[in-house]
């Protein structure tokens, strides 16, 4: 069993093999937001380092996001179209909840937050419960406000520390911070990961694979689809004028 993982949700891309064993070999580029140019060379990379043929593959993960919607596009995009070819599998692996491997011996809660404008976010809350993922907050776009909320309201009853993760970190984090300072739930700690966790992994995307591949979650290329969480901002428009046109 050998899952090809490709990530593409966030500034950089990176994709990683990940064999039965669970060994890992990963691929990753050095340049932002230009996954279209490096992605199929890095696919190459990858396979030269773990020594394999492309026919070696038994499944094509793709991140599914949220996050970049040209990034979740050319990712999926590109691994539908790879399974197409060699007529195998596709594991469709939410992007939120690869942050639990960033870091998998990490007790506390995972907050991964993409930054989405206007003081909005992608974001969820996960916790490990054994070899579980435990959703404390359920991922979705939200504005920040709301998402703090539904964290506060999650962990009213249990101290616990929260790490937060992924670019909104660098958009939000003095917010996060004043309403730490601010917060009557005095019992929750907030921590920002390192730089070196903080962001999309295809290693972390393929060991979610590799479980969801275990469990039988796996789907067929053309279902495989993306997850934006909202609607891209052109789409939200044009339904806003089609709308006002309408009632005209």
């Amino acid at each position: 069993m050998n899952i090809l993982a490709i990530e593409t949700t966030g500034a950089s891309a990176s994709v990683a093999v990940i064999d039965e064993k669970g060994q890992i070999f990963e691929e990753a580029s050095s340049e932002t937001l230009n996954h279209l140019q490096f992605l199929m060379p890095m696919v190459g990379k990858v396979l030269e380092k773990s020594k394999l043929q492309i026919g070696d593959l038994t499944a094509i993960a793709a991140s599914e996001g949220p996050g970049s919607f040209t990034g979740i596009r050319i990712g999926v995009s590109s691994a539908r179209a790879l399974a197409q070819a060699l007529q195998i599998p596709c594991i469709s692996v939410p992007t939120l909840k690869t942050f639990l491997y960033n870091a998998e011996s990490y007790q506390g809660v995972y907050c991964p937050i993409f930054n989405a404008r206007r003081s909005q976010v992608y974001g969820g809350a996960y916790k490990w419960k054994g070899d579980s993922i435990w959703e404390v907050v359920e991922g979705n776009a939200y504005m920040l406000a709301e998402l703090l909320e539904a964290l506060e309201s999650a962990l009213r009853e249990k101290a616990e520390e929260v790490t937060f993760f992924g670019d909104g970190v660098e958009a939000y984090k003095a917010q996060i911070e004043e309403w730490q300072n601010s917060s009557l739930n005095s019992n929750i700690q907030i921590k920002f990961a390192d730089a070196g966790i903080r962001y999309q992994k295809a290693s972390s995307a393929a060991k979610l694979a590799f479980e969801l591949y275990k469990e039988g979650k796996t789907c067929p290329y053309d279902e495989l689809k993306p997850n934006y969480m909202r609607k891209a901002e052109a789409e939200r428009k044009l339904e806003e004028a089609k709308a006002a046109q309408s009632n005209r």
